[in-house]
């Protein structure tokens, strides 16, 4: 037996942040392991392709400036790997698609199974399971999502863009990007957890937040800046190791540049592809934190309706009758 995470819970502003690192160092181990398991073939896949179009325009790049003496922007090259570099950006797409629904719904499914029973560990072949059964249901989502939160995105932008004429508009202009990223996520939750339609779910989570709208978009712009300054603080390293080799490179002296040769080109390529996979891949784990967060505004919105933690006292006093 572990030590169980309460999901059914009415909570602040401080509850869903302080509650959003309770998760993570008691539940934090195993959801991040089945995670890592779940999405490794997508990110193994997305990192080629991004390798595959890094070499090329990395290649590109040199050759225009004259830092080799091989072939050049307009020769063979561009030509000969045409085709390399569609496969790659094809690929990319795809697999940037389907990673983003892993990536939003496996919270969904996790804190699912949590919730159902929270005296066990949900196990990755229940959240695999989950994510198939729904996977047509996800496709319409993000189809349905793109356009709907694009066009209310647009329009919020915009407005806060005109408003930014006035001291309220940077304001508006700050909490509208967290608002909208709950809405997003939150619309999700109820989309799957509740399997309501796309539309119902859209109007049921902006209700949601706006009935609780300084606590619940308080804690995310909270959240971001949290995950921002860690994420910053994590990637900065190998970006200023991988530019300040670059920089003492090219100071060695001209004839060095002219000299440098495809392996030198090769490493220098490589090492900046692995520090850019490495940056996303923290960045797509540290973004779970606000949708684990958006699924406890979920759960204690849930709990404000149905008084599941209520219920279930009762029936524990049940049973030991």
């Amino acid at each position: 037996m572990y030590n169980l995470f309460q999901l059914f819970k009415i909570r602040g502003f401080g509850e869903f942040i302080s509650d959003t690192f309770l998760f993570l160092k008691l539940q934090g181990k195993n959801y991040f392991k089945n995670y890592l398991k779940f999405a490794f073939v997508p990110l193994l896949l997305l990192m080629v392709s991004m390798a595959i179009i890094g070499t090329f325009y990395y290649r590109v790049f040199v050759t225009s400036f004259g830092y080799t003496q091989t072939e050049t922007f307009d020769n063979a090259f561009v030509t000969e790997n045409a085709v390399m570099l569609i496969i790659g950006v094809i690929a990319l797409i795809f697999v940037a698609l389907y990673l983003s629904l892993l990536n939003y719904s496996y919270p969904v499914y996790y804190l699912h199974l949590l919730a159902k029973n929270n005296e066990e560990k949900p196990q990755l072949r229940s959240v695999r399971e989950l994510f198939k059964n729904d996977l047509g249901r996800l496709l319409t989502f993000g189809l349905l999502s793109l356009i709907t939160f694009l066009i209310v995105g647009i329009i919020g932008f915009a407005i806060a863009a005109v408003l930014t004429f006035v001291i309220i508009g940077i304001f508006v202009f700050i909490l509208f990007i967290p608002f909208l990223m709950t809405w997003y996520s939150l619309t999700l939750y109820f989309y799957i957890d509740k399997k309501q339609s796309f539309f119902n779910a859209f109007k049921h989570a902006l209700y949601t937040i706006t009935n609780n709208f300084w606590n619940i978009v308080g804690a995310g712009l909270c959240m971001m800046i949290i995950t921002q300054v860690i994420s910053t603080i994590v990637t900065i390293i190998p970006y200023m190791i991988t530019m300040f080799g670059m920089i003492f490179g090219m100071q060695q002296g001209t004839e060095s540049i002219e000299n440098m040769g495809d392996s030198s080109i090769s490493i220098f390529m490589v090492a900046m592809v692995l520090v850019y996979c490495f940056s996303i891949l923290v960045s797509m784990i540290l973004g779970h934190l606000l949708l684990i967060q958006t699924g406890l505004v979920y759960y204690s919105e849930r709990e404000k309706l149905e008084y599941n933690t209520m219920r279930q006292s009762i029936d524990e006093i049940g049973k030991y009758e």
